[in-house]
């Protein structure tokens, strides 16, 4: 009752302001030119009052009013006065290669995937809504879904062998960074994790021991790891070689290869639980270990929260809650609180997607759903239904939508398809799943 309420007084506002809209308009016709001047300032402020997706609307109504919603200064005003980025919905792939979209937040402008690559290896997304799109091909593409355009990086010189990780980082000036973590050529030790379980119908079924051995997934232990960095504001990769050493080895976990970018830094999660970050100022990283309750729990992944606090949190089998952590001075884990997932005792729980403090609620993945568990609340609700092993990622973006130097929008569908015979891009299609409230 409380959220229709609100929602109601919102949409009677948004009437009132498209009102005093119309009222201009009329205005606007008038020959003086004084009054021209004042209105365009009465107008940006009152566009700033406005959901995103209504000012894009007005982008047709004159030249003036697509002057000031296109010019940069307005969309820093707009995401300063309506504050930071929040979680739009999750990404995730079919068997199709469709990308598929489930918003959980319809506020916001809507993401579109029309003409994405098919060969699609690895996803990521930044606090600000790009996307990193990393193709079989070694192309790597940055992408933002809501205005459209794309920055193509360029192949870097070399084979790199095996990479443990990528991520991507916004920058204030609106360049971006993206980072790729490789394993050393000379650096050869590998481990194979043995699979001695699997998932059915939402039960963990063990092996049988007289099964083959070969049933093992390989991932890479190593006390070096290459940085290799893209920067945008050079268009070109770094020069000199990163290479970090560590005092341990270190695993990197294959569900999180997409690293989690707060400010100028990157997180990615350890397969013992520990935290790897990049720093691309320094051009250092380093291991932050895990919050020391954390041990023999579950579950467990990183987010980056709407205030840009990195946040850990893992799963507690015998009481069924999350347990959330924030990271304080770079290196402590303070406990935040527990959110209860009422329901949840007979499904697998696959990862924790996201925890949304602005919501105050927490996302998980099970392996035929996504649910929502809000703080307060007695019980989960449905976001959408899954395929068993699908990976979901969070997209997170601003009130209004970010902007990138030397970008370039997208082929129309119509070069698209041209493409499609040379085997380069293909039209992508997108969904969309409602909430089931």
């Amino acid at each position: 009752m409380m959220m229709q309420k609100l929602l109601s007084e919102k949409s009677t506002c948004v009437l009132e302001v498209i009102t005093m809209m119309k009222n201009m308009l009329h205005m606007w016709n008038k020959p003086d030119k004084k009054k021209s001047v004042i209105n365009e300032d009465i107008v940006t402020e009152i566009l700033l009052r406005l959901p995103a997706k209504s000012i894009y609307k007005f982008k047709c109504v004159s030249k003036t009013w697509l002057k000031i919603i296109t010019d940069p200064w307005f969309g820093h005003a707009y995401n300063s006065s309506n504050g930071l980025p929040v979680l739009a919905g999750f990404f995730h792939a079919d068997d199709n290669c469709d990308l598929i979209f489930n918003p959980v937040n319809h506020q916001l402008l809507s993401p579109s995937l029309n003409h994405a690559p098919l060969n699609l290896l690895g996803l990521s997304t930044s606090s600000n809504g790009f996307l990193l799109l990393c193709i079989t091909d070694g192309q790597k593409i940055v992408y933002n879904p809501v205005t459209r355009r794309r920055l193509m990086i360029p192949k870097m010189k070399g084979n790199q062998e095996w990479i443990h990780a990528f991520g991507l980082i916004h920058e204030k000036d609106n360049h971006v960074k993206a980072v790729f973590a490789y394993k050393l050529v000379t650096d050869d030790i590998q481990t194979a994790l043995k699979i001695d379980s699997f998932t059915r119908d939402n039960k963990i079924v063990e092996l049988p021991k007289d099964w083959p051995e070969m049933l093992v997934k390989w991932q890479c232990m190593t006390k070096n790891v290459e940085f290799r960095v893209y920067c945008s504001k050079k268009n070109e990769w770094n020069s000199k070689r990163l290479v970090s050493k560590f005092p341990r080895y270190v695993c990197f976990q294959p569900e999180h290869k997409a690293g989690v970018s707060i400010g100028g830094n990157l997180y990615w999660m350890t397969m013992d639980g520990a935290v790897l970050s990049y720093n691309s100022e320094s051009e250092t990283a380093e291991l932050i270990s895990a919050p020391a309750s954390s041990a023999g729990l579950d579950a467990k992944s990183m987010h980056c929260s709407a205030n840009e606090i990195l946040v850990y949190c893992a799963r507690e089998r015998m009481t069924e809650e999350v347990v959330i952590w924030e990271l304080s001075d770079r290196k402590t884990w303070v406990a935040k609180e527990r959110v209860k997932l009422h329901g949840l005792k007979n499904f697998h729980l696959v990862k924790i997607l996201y925890v949304c403090h602005e919501m105050q609620a927490v996302f998980v993945q099970t392996l035929k759903a996504v649910y929502r568990f809000g703080v307060s609340e007695n019980e989960g609700k449905q976001i959408c239904t899954l395929r068993s092993g699908v990976r979901m990622t969070p997209y997170l973006m601003s009130p209004w939508p970010a902007s990138l130097i030397g970008d370039e929008a997208w082929p129309s569908s119509s070069s698209s398809s041209k493409n499609k015979n040379s085997g380069s891009t293909t039209k992508l299609k997108i969904h969309y799943h409602t909430i089931h409230e």
